[in-house]
């Protein structure tokens, strides 16, 4: 027998699917992408200002 949270999502799936027939769903579908790259880059950019502290402070100052 499928646990829980698997028949969960399944439903919640096959939902999302019939709510959000045609267009939605690939709208919604890339809009989740653009928010997840977004935050991809954020932290790129954390991660970069984190090994060059003195070229984030200056670019802070001039900003």
């Amino acid at each position: 027998m499928p646990n829980k949270t698997g028949i969960l999502v399944y439903a919640l799936r096959r939902t999302e699917r019939v709510l959000l027939a045609g267009g939605h769903l690939k709208a919604r579908r890339n809009a989740w992408s653009a928010v997840v790259e977004n935050r991809q880059h954020a932290a790129d950019r954390a991660e970069v200002a984190g090994l060059f502290p003195a070229e984030s402070d200056s670019r802070r100052r001039h900003a």
